[in-house]
């Protein structure tokens, strides 16, 4: 484990180096970087380039540094790619000329940054039938393709030609006929083409591995190797009668998706693309897939991965917002051809808010192209794998695209939120000049009086609570619950009551049972139970975890039942065993708009016009301490709340209005909303109003934030003298640290003159925004004595 006396010292060593030599500055960003990140790992299958097995190698040997991040500019949403740079000025793109300049632009950056330089293509191609035969209905053909310096670079193809007519439109992948892929394109009248590019997990050798010799002025990843064999394979379809060349169809899955992409992005000759399920480094901009997403972070994919992507890629984990591009970008590029986004919103690696703010961006160019059909956007259900009913949609979307038949588009909106659409069905509006001004300063005089006047501006915000009727909850643990949460708890393997389950749970010393409340949620509480299984004797101090953005997997994202997990995963969700051995039960659930409770958000303003999501996730965890408080094994006056990123909000919020809360820890949630600004690069406003549409009507208040009605340090007020820890990483990219510490400080006058100075404690680890196992030991350190 990292010493946190080192990884403060990097931190100060960097603000001291900046200020003198940006070089210094750079090579203290990369210390700190070490220091924070967990160690890369060497890859299973592949490798980086020849000579480095892990990220640590390439630095060490290159000498490489991070990129001066003070001289990129933060920007926290996604930039828009019908923007120019022109010497400091920004230029809207309005002609294919300028637009032909930004998909430039684009490509430089993506190789300098995410995949690595590729080679110009060969001009010596030469291909060579290796054998031909008849299977059913087809000819199936093996090709060899030699190419580069002294055609020394091979790739092998596999086609499979349908009897018939030709040309035939291109089905091209790199899944094998050992996958449920090339046989339904076949079906349906295309040449399947298969190149030998791509992971030997899958059963075949990776003919793009020796590009790393053949080409070694290049520097292309893993995933651009295997892109850049895809239009290879390309080279060789033009030259083949039998193929219609303006109907090529590129597509692949998980790992391919990222690669069927990139090659598209590049290789304009490929008509129509599917990326399917390759998630992060793919459809999910880099900006949506960090740790409080919990799915593939940047981190993870290139230290776990480390060889798909070009190292330089490592440098901005955590910093996700100083990246020049992001994979809206190559969204972007492959317009105006054919591009289905396709995934299952319910993946463990899938992000909804992502997939739909990346469609959004890349819909603008298909509308400047005038070409928007073009573009779909397909949410299935289910997990990762794929089945042939899949294909068949690939298919549909090519014939549509390629004009061999007429197919409604898709167009699948998961969450589907937008500020202006909420703001018109509403008619809402407020003025924020009717506000004052107000800044992070001491609360405690004329505190009193001031409580009310916060609390009803909070309920304002979050607006008016519908009717309510008490659940009729359990008292005991075994009592029966009639409560279930949706079909989705099977798809993310949630422990239940059954036996097996309870076997299972009793290793790491819990036991579980369901708990319904509120309008019929349902929660699920993971108690302490002796070796033999038996609940642990007297009332239970009870912890309620409130999850981050996991918009695909809710509370349950990295199974935090399971007491051991890999690096990388531990550091994106709590030990529920960890809890439960400090004597802790612990009730979980989901937030609505998340995991099982997922599809709830998408109608949520058309039914409760008049409230929030915020409003509603506040009365939801209101609910499930009246549950709590209810069963008689639970001691009703030491229930806490534990929060991360969107968990921590909402657990301020709710403590702010419920006085049974016993003490709150908020990790990576408080900021400082008056003082944020667009040069700062967080996400401030715009994260509640137009993002995650938290709390709609903070939207009114964009350019006027100084008159926001309420923020954090009155949050933190409202719960003195209630213990709270609020912890704050000073590399969380979306709430500068020096911010978080003014708003503490702000609240720790109303603390002071209640005596209690020492319940409100800041906790700035040297870290980016994560939920590391360090810092839960010491969160659940910290609930265990103020308990």
């Amino acid at each position: 484990m990292r010493n946190t006396a080192t990884l403060l010292w990097a931190a100060l060593t960097l603000c001291a180096a900046a200020a003198q030599d940006p070089t210094a500055a750079r090579r203290a960003t990369l210390e700190e970087l070490q220091q924070i990140l967990l160690p890369s790992r060497a890859p299973a299958n592949g490798r980086i380039n020849a000579q480095d097995k892990t990220w640590e190698d390439w630095v060490r040997r290159t000498g490489e540094l991070p990129p001066d991040f003070d001289a990129l500019p933060s920007v926290a949403e996604l930039p828009d790619p019908l923007m120019l740079d022109e010497g400091g000025r920004r230029v809207p793109v309005t002609t294919p000329e300028q637009w032909a300049r930004k998909k430039r632009w684009i490509r430089e950056q993506v190789e300098r940054w995410v995949f690595g330089s590729m080679p110009p293509a060969p001009d010596n191609l030469r291909a060579t039938v290796k054998g031909s035969h008849r299977e059913g209905t087809a000819t199936v053909r093996d090709v060899l393709l030699e190419f580069g310096p002294g055609r020394r670079a091979t790739l092998r193809l596999q086609l499979v030609i349908p009897d018939g007519r030709g040309p035939f439109p291109v089905f091209l992948t790199n899944h094998g006929r050992n996958r449920p892929w090339l046989y339904t394109a076949v079906n349906r009248g295309y040449i399947a083409c298969y190149y030998y590019a791509t992971d030997p997990n899958y059963g075949d050798d990776d003919d793009s591995d020796r590009f790393i010799e053949v080409y070694p002025g290049y520097d292309f990843s893993c995933l651009a190797r295997w892109a850049w064999a895809a239009s290879r394979a390309v080279d060789y379809l033009y030259t083949l009668p039998e193929a219609d060349k303006g109907k090529i169809g590129l597509t692949g899955h998980s790992r391919n998706g990222k690669q069927a992409l990139l090659a598209a992005a590049f290789d304009e000759r490929i008509g129509a693309v599917i990326p399917s399920s390759g998630n992060t480094g793919e459809i999910i901009p880099w900006r949506y897939n960090t740790n409080p997403f919990a799915i593939e972070s940047l981190e993870l994919l290139t230290g776990a991965q480390s060889h798909w992507f070009h190292p330089r890629l490592h440098f901005f984990a955590g910093r996700e917002n100083k990246l020049p591009v992001d994979q809206h970008m190559l969204l972007a590029m492959v317009a105006p051809r054919g591009l289905m986004m396709y995934s299952g919103y319910a993946e463990s690696a899938a992000n909804p808010l992502g997939f739909e703010q990346a469609y959004r961006s890349a819909l603008r160019v298909y509308r400047f192209l005038g070409r928007e059909e073009n573009i779909w956007l397909h949410l299935r259900e289910g997990e990762h794998a794929t089945s042939a009913d899949d294909i068949e949609n690939f298919v549909d979307f090519y014939d549509a695209v390629f004009g061999r038949g007429r197919r409604p588009k898709s167009e699948t909106w998961i969450n589907g939120y937008e500020f202006d659409s909420w703001s018109k069905r509403t008619g809402e509006k407020i003025d924020p000049l009717q506000f004052p001004e107000r800044s992070p300063g001491n609360l405690a005089s004329g505190w009193e009086r001031r409580k009310p006047e916060i609390r009803q501006a909070i309920r304002q915000m979050l607006g008016a609570e519908p009717p309510r009727l008490p659940f009729a909850g359990k008292r005991k643990l075994t009592d029966a619950s009639w409560s279930n949460e949706s079909w989705l708890a099977t798809l993310y393997n949630r422990p239940t009551a059954e036996r097996h389950w309870q076997d299972r749970l009793r290793a790491a010393g819990m036991g579980v049972s369901i708990v319904p409340f509120g309008d019929g949620l349902a929660g699920q509480l993971f108690y302490p139970v002796d070796a033999s299984g038996k609940p642990r004797p007297g009332k239970w101090p009870a912890v309620v975890w409130l999850h981050p953005y996991a918009y695909s997997t809710g509370w349950s994202a990295r199974s935090p039942w399971n007491p051991s997990a890999t690096n990388y995963l531990a550091d994106q969700r709590p030990s529920f065993a960890s809890l439960a051995g400090r004597g802790f039960a612990v009730l979980a659930f989901d937030q609505i708009g998340f995991g099982t409770r997922l599809h709830e958000a998408r109608r949520f303003y058309e039914r409760y016009p008049g409230w929030s999501l915020m409003g509603r996730m506040v009365a939801d965890t209101r609910d499930a301490v009246d549950a709590l408080a209810g069963l008689e094994e639970i001691d009703a006056s030491r229930i806490s709340l534990v929060g991360y990123s969107l968990g921590a909000k909402v657990a301020l919020f709710a403590a702010a209005a419920d006085e049974r809360i016993r003490a709150v820890a908020a990790v990576c949630g408080v900021e400082a909303l008056r003082l944020d600004r667009p040069e700062k690069g967080a996400e401030g406003l715009r994260h509640y109003s137009h993002l995650h549409g938290l709390i709609p009507r903070f939207g009114f208040f964009l350019g006027r934030e100084s008159r926001l009605p309420v923020d954090y340090d009155e949050l933190l007020a409202l719960a003195a003298p209630r213990p709270v820890l609020v912890v704050a990483p000073i590399r969380d990219r979306y709430a500068p640290v020096e911010d978080v510490r003014r708003v503490v400080e702000a609240s720790r006058g109303v603390y002071r003159q209640l005596g209690r100075e020492e319940a409100l404690e800041l906790d700035t680890p040297a870290d980016i925004n994560r939920f590391s196992r360090k810092t839960q030991e010491r969160v659940f350190d910290w609930l265990a004595r103020v308990r």
